[in-house]
């Protein structure tokens, strides 16, 4: 067995105490998101008679996609020899919490959907960089990719409510009809921002 000098093991105790308050961060937004989701879809414009059926199975794609994130992120954390974060972040909960009571439309469930999509997505791209393996670096990855998918496909939808268009929010959707835009604003970024990410102890606490 290969026994390292006091100095390196320092070095590896600190990159893992990063790894796991990173990761439970992470984690702290992606139960926030799937509470939301899963409170969106209780309402009438989520996922109930006012809602549009596209949003409708946005919502309802991202509760399971955020699942298989969470037991991701979970297994990362305990991996990196931490205690896998149950609680929701408390930055965006209390924005969450004041949004929730307000949501009358299909576009505000996209509203509220992507704000908590866009910080998520940003925060694994920043972390990811940090990460002191490749595989919890391919964790952070994959999952921030998926956030950012969703995002995309949120801001598209946003734009075509927006602009008064709600008919075109159908799928398959009818492509000779869907404005230009449409091809560009679901990636407006030529590099992924990274302005609004959580910092790693906002919600590793």
């Amino acid at each position: 067995m290969t026994v390292l000098p006091s100095a390196a093991r320092g070095v590896v105790a600190q990159a893992g105490a990063g790894d796991v308050a990173a990761l439970r961060t992470a984690t702290s937004l992606v139960v926030l998101a799937q509470s939301t989701y899963r409170s969106l879809a209780g309402l009438s414009a989520g996922g109930g008679d006012r809602a549009n059926p596209v949003v409708r199975d946005l919502v309802s794609t991202a509760v399971t996609q955020l699942g298989d994130a969470r037991d991701a992120l979970a297994s990362a954390t305990t991996g990196a020899g931490g205690r896998a974060q149950t609680v929701p972040d408390p930055a965006y909960g209390s924005v969450v919490a004041q949004a929730l009571p307000t949501v009358r439309t299909p576009a505000d469930v996209v509203g509220l959907a992507l704000t908590l999509e866009d910080v998520l997505a940003q925060t694994l791209v920043a972390d990811a960089a940090g990460l002191s393996t490749p595989a919890l670096r391919a964790t952070a990855l994959r999952v921030g990719a998926a956030a950012a998918a969703r995002k995309a496909s949120l801001l598209v939808v946003n734009s075509l409510l927006s602009s008064g268009r709600s008919d075109l929010v159908v799928a398959p959707p009818d492509l000779a009809a869907l404005p230009a835009s449409v091809g560009t604003v679901g990636f407006p970024d030529t590099r992924f921002p990274t302005a609004k990410a959580s910092p790693p102890e906002e919600g590793s606490g």
